[in-house]
Formats: C-alpha cells, sequence, structure tokens
C-alpha cells in the first residue's frame, strides 16, 4: 500500500511537471521552426518528437494519478471510532425495525419453557 506523505506529493507533482514539459518542448520548438525559421526542424529532432509526446503524456497520467493518491484526505478513510460508531448504528438499527415489525413478518423461534423444579 502506498503511504501519504508530503514526499509522495512532491514526487507526483515533478512526474506531472516533467511530463507536462515533455509534452511542450516538441510543440514549442515545432511552432518556432515552422514560423520562424521555415526550414522545418532538424531530423534528429524530428525523430524524438513523437516518443516525447508520448512518454510526456504518461508521465503526465502517472504524475496527476500520483498526486490524486497522496492527496486524498482524512476525511476520506474512516478511523477506528467513525467504524465503531457505524457497527453500533448498524447494530440499533437492525434492532429497532426487529421490534417494530408485524408478527408476521418475524421469524420462527423455537420456545423451550424452563421450570425450575422445587425442593422436596
Amino acid at each position: 500500500m502506498i503511504r501519504k506523505t508530503s514526499t509522495l506529493t512532491t514526487l507526483g507533482g515533478i512526474i506531472s511537471g516533467v511530463g507536462t514539459g515533455l509534452v511542450g518542448i516538441p510543440i514549442t520548438v515545432t511552432t518556432y521552426y515552422a514560423q520562424i525559421v521555415k526550414d522545418g526542424v532538424p531530423h534528429w529532432f524530428s525523430i524524438l518528437t513523437l516518443p516525447m509526446i508520448l512518454s510526456g503524456f504518461v508521465m503526465a497520467m502517472i504524475g496527476t494519478t500520483v498526486l490524486g493518491v497522496a492527496s486524498r484526505g482524512q476525511d476520506d478513510v474512516p478511523t477506528i471510532p467513525q467504524v465503531e460508531a457505524a457497527t453500533v448504528k448498524a447494530v440499533a438499527e437492525k434492532v429497532v425495525s426487529a421490534t417494530e415489525a408485524k408478527p408476521s413478518e418475524m421469524p420462527a423461534v423455537p420456545v423451550v419453557i424452563v421450570q425450575k423444579k422445587e425442593d422436596v
């Protein structure tokens, strides 16, 4: 299980930021070459563009997921007293519903009558 720590939040932010950068850098450089230089990007950069964008999207997705897990609040995880209170409430509701049930809805329970033997 992943522990929620500030380190995990920082790591998720870094992964997401680098992933977003890997998507933005190729798009920015390609736009720059298309608008300003007009010769097109160098061949070596052209080969790296698709892998950079794909890995950037994957890293941004992973980073955002890690941030979501790390920033999940304490409100989302029940504490032991909350679990105990919910259990007591459920038992009480069941008892109340059983006592308010019509006799025809109650389950048949065998009754055993035990009498004390009197000393002779």
